[in-house]
């Protein structure tokens, strides 16, 4: 499964001499749900966190590593129109999922990606606790793309 939860807490590692540089920490996306890169968060005193833009990345499934290609930067500032998946005020995960009235219907508990980790393509929601006992936790696919507010995410 191509999850943000999968993805979190796996090992960075530089391609070339497959030497570990950190964990991944979060996603940063755009407003559209399209992945711009990844937040890890370093194991040295002189790296803590650093960014990995999403061109220079590949996820190896097989051993469940986040492959780089390039040393990470630095976190890029908050700009408007960007959004991590948590721990940040514009964050996905925790976000109430709206319906065209405006009321709230659901929580995000989780995204899916697609296949190359390009996209969002599902959000897995929560309709609260006794909803998630009887029923299960629910899937919404968006075969078009998200659309993201600061507090509260769209989908068509």
């Amino acid at each position: 499964m191509r999850t943000f939860s999968f993805l979190k807490g796996k090992k960075a590692v530089l391609s070339a001499n497959r030497k570990t540089i950190g964990k991944v920490e979060d996603i940063l996306t755009d407003s559209r749900g399209n992945v711009l890169g990844f937040i890890l968060c370093g194991n040295s005193l002189f790296f803590r966190k650093a960014y990995l833009p999403y061109a220079s990345a590949r996820i190896q499934e097989e051993d469940s590593v986040l492959l780089c290609s390039c040393r990470p930067s630095r976190v890029p500032s908050y700009s408007k129109g960007t959004f991590r998946m948590e721990k940040h005020p514009c964050c996905l995960l925790k976000q109430a999922l709206l319906s065209k009235d405006g009321e709230t219907e659901a929580v995000v508990e989780d995204v899916y990606f697609s296949k190359d980790w390009g996209r969002i393509v599902a959000i897995e929601v929560s309709k609260g606790l006794f909803s998630d006992w009887t029923d299960g936790r629910s899937l919404i696919y968006s075969h078009e793309p998200l659309h993201i507010g600061k507090q509260s995410l769209f989908v068509r």
